[in-house]
């Protein structure tokens, strides 16, 4: 098996990447790779996004080896999603690829054959098979409204609370439901 990662799209994924310049969010990326294994013992390559200063040098990529492993960049006008593609396209075993993204439209152009992982599913549930991961790795949770609903909620449990008690000396709602009920019963 050969593991392709779609490096900005992990980088992205996760807080544990953060960090003041890409080169040293590549880096922590590269480090993560090295001590937890994720792709176990198959071969990786790691694709990022244009690296010249001029991205109009030429369409297509490099390669290079960071810490020992396998890294392309994208040159010019070609993008990591379309240097992925073109990798499993020329492959002649593409079911021996595994490609960890979240990039549906990736996912999309490589077709079947390939084996498709997920980014969660490639920094966690691989290492934590392989019982080398101790803490969670925290995700970057879009729209977490978790804080928010808990505070509504218990301000509405709060007021439902009050209104009962005011209504105890007041006389009772009309209940439509046992009012027809009633009438219904009486035909």
């Amino acid at each position: 098996m050969e593991y392709i990662v779609d490096g900005y799209n992990v980088i992205k994924f996760s807080d544990m990447f953060s960090a003041g310049s890409l080169e040293t969010s590549r880096n922590k990326l590269i480090d993560f790779i090295l001590k937890y294994n994720p792709q176990g013992k198959n071969s990786i390559t790691v694709v990022f996004d244009c690296k010249s200063p001029n991205p109009f040098e030429f369409d297509g990529y490099t390669t290079t080896t960071i810490k020992g492993i396998k890294t392309i960049f994208s040159e010019g006008r070609k993008s990591a999603d379309d240097v992925i593609v073109e990798y499993v396209e020329k492959s002649l075993k593409p079911y021996n690829i595994v490609v960890v993204t979240n990039d549906k439209g990736i996912f999309r152009r490589i077709g079947g054959g390939v084996k498709k992982m997920s980014v969660s599913e490639f920094l966690y549930d691989r290492a934590k098979q392989q019982n080398q991961i101790r803490t969670v790795i925290r995700t970057k949770q879009k729209d977490d409204f978790s804080a928010v609903s808990r505070e509504l909620s218990d301000l509405w449990l709060k007021e439902d609370k009050k209104n009962k008690t005011n209504k105890k000396n007041e006389e009772p709602e009309f209940d439509i439901t046992a009012e027809l009920s009633d009438l219904w019963l009486k035909k």
